[in-house]
């Protein structure tokens, strides 16, 4: 049996689906057969355009564009009639006007001229007896009624009249002709859709928090992109216009910026990174000794407490708390007045500066605990399972995301020059913004060799997975992953994985023997 392309007849005239069914029934194995094929978008030139009701194909012995026309057909003093009404065009005139296009055609996308191979054209009408005289402009390319049991035998009658040419490669025939196409939408909508869909989740998980708003002290404990920055922005918004006054604290300086945009509009709540509030309280900056930092907090606790007694605010809201250490706790605790509203979200799983949590506040009551991902697109959250707590979960109408894609190699450079053409598809080719994407590693910025590819793509940025916790990007790229390196551990894994909103890309550094591996998001490294 034949290969029909399409493999099943659409809407047509009548006459054309019976030369279909006589050709799927009929035509042997080894013809490649194209109905109502169109060749305006094939011609990249000035062929003009039409539509070759049939076009038939065998490898040995060449193709047929095959013009059908049912009917009563007849010709009085030149002028071709069909049913009694006048054709513009002689019908063995419009056959080969298709064939002459699509010799034109293919001799351009195969770089042929002339072709190697027989094309030629025909006519046939299905209605017709064959006649006793065949009129000079259809002898020889006319086909009848009764070649419809036996169609082989009668395109093979036709291309007998041209010398036989080179084998046809009916595959790259395919790939011109018809071939696999997929339409997706642009970033830009792919990017609003989902985010639309996300935004609407987030927000359910919103309004199912207000429940917790009973509790003036509470603990919340919630997986990587289940909302806990929204919903610690949304309760200090609720208590702000109450009249209250907010403290509203994370550890993470990038967050603090975050957070500071976010509530803007709220002037009775304040967003700071709680080092540098205990700065304020202290009225010190980095002195440069070796252990500033680690004295800060203790430092910091006296004044803490003077600044609950003065009672500056209503309400501590703690973002990320998982980040604090225990000397931290203590000073952001004594900073809270005895009266006011305590919140903490924290995720046990994002613990990459291995802090006690025992050192956490403990409440009268247990802790409220959120399980629903709705950051993540479904691909991405895939690639997060792997790392994530066992009771986190995807949002049941997540938006699917494009599936994470994996590349190893055994140096840093040849990595170096996979992201230039990772960054060339997607900037040049899929016109994503360059602020949409993000560079997120282990090291500092210095260690990593992105300053020329830095400079070539203005607006790209690099940061830490330290540096850029608590935060998101549409597009992540993860940078030199590696099994032998104690960075890149399993809550490292699980932090940085959990960045990515849309798509997520993995650049793995493995001095080992390896094959390319792509879209295989559980070959990051082993946790």
């Amino acid at each position: 049996m034949a290969e029909l392309i399409p493999p099943f007849f659409g809407a047509g005239p009548a006459s054309e689906r019976t030369v279909f069914r006589a050709l799927e029934r009929f035509l042997p194995q080894g013809w490649a057969v194209w109905w109502s094929l169109a060749y305006s978008a094939l011609a990249g030139g000035p062929d003009g355009e039409g539509e070759i009701d049939f076009l038939c194909a065998h490898p040995e012995h060449g193709l047929v564009a095959v013009e059908v026309k049912g009917g009563a057909l007849d010709c009085r003093d030149g002028r071709w009639f069909q049913n009694g009404r006048p054709l513009r065009e002689a019908p063995h005139a419009q056959a080969a006007r298709h064939a002459y296009a699509l010799r034109a055609i293919l001799s351009r996308r195969l770089g042929a001229a002339p072709l190697p191979f027989p094309l030629t054209h025909a006519l046939w009408l299905p209605d017709a007896d064959r006649p006793p005289a065949e009129p000079l402009p259809l002898a020889g390319i006319t086909l009848y009624a009764d070649d419809l049991p036996r169609p082989g035998p009668a395109l093979l009658r036709v291309l007998g009249r041209r010398r036989p040419g080179a084998p046809i490669d009916l595959g790259a025939l395919r790939a011109i002709l018809s071939p696999t196409v997929a339409y997706h939408p642009g970033w830009a909508l792919r990017r609003t859709l989902a985010d639309a869909r996300i935004a609407r989740l987030t927000q359910e998980q919103a309004h199912a928090f207000d429940a917790f708003s009973a509790f003036p002290r509470l603990r919340v404990r919630g997986c990587a992109g289940s909302g806990k920055t929204l919903l610690a922005v949304r309760r200090a918004a609720q208590l702000a216009r109450r009249g209250r006054r907010v403290l509203l604290l994370c550890f993470n300086l990038l967050l603090a910026e975050r957070l500071r945009e976010l509530v803007a509009d709220l002037p009775t709540v304040r967003a700071l990174a709680v080092n540098d509030l205990l700065l304020e309280l202290l009225g010190r900056a980095d002195d440069g000794s070796p252990d500033f930092w680690r004295r800060l907090a203790r430092d910091a606790l006296p004044a803490a407490r003077a600044f609950a007694q003065r009672r500056p605010c209503d309400a501590v809201i703690v973002d990320e708390g998982q980040d604090f250490s225990p000397a931290v706790w203590e000073a952001v605790k004594a900073l809270v007045p005895p009266h006011a509203d305590f919140l903490v979200f924290y995720d046990p799983a994002q613990n990459i500066f291995q802090r006690d949590l025992s050192a956490l506040p403990a409440f009268p009551w247990p802790e409220a605990t959120l399980t629903l991902n709705c950051r993540n697109t479904r691909a991405v959250f895939e690639a997060l399972r792997p790392y994530a707590p066992d009771l986190a979960r995807p949002a049941p109408d997540a938006p699917p995301g494009d599936a994470p894609e994996t590349y190893a190699a055994r140096n840093r450079a040849a990595l170096r020059e996979r992201l230039r053409a990772i960054l060339a598809r997607l900037i040049d080719r899929e016109a994503v913004p360059s602020a949409d994407i993000l560079l997120l590693g282990a090291h500092a910025l210095p260690r990593m060799g992105l300053g020329p590819i830095l400079a070539e793509r203005p607006g790209l940025r690099y940061y830490t997975y330290r540096k850029f916790k608590g935060l998101e990007a549409p597009i992540l790229i993860l940078l030199d992953v590696a099994p032998d390196d104690p960075l890149w551990d399993r809550p490292a894994l699980y932090t940085a994985i959990s960045r990515a909103i849309h798509k997520l890309i993995v650049l793995r550094l493995d001095p080992g023997p390896l094959t390319e591996i792509s879209q295989n998001p559980h070959a990051l490294t082993q946790p």
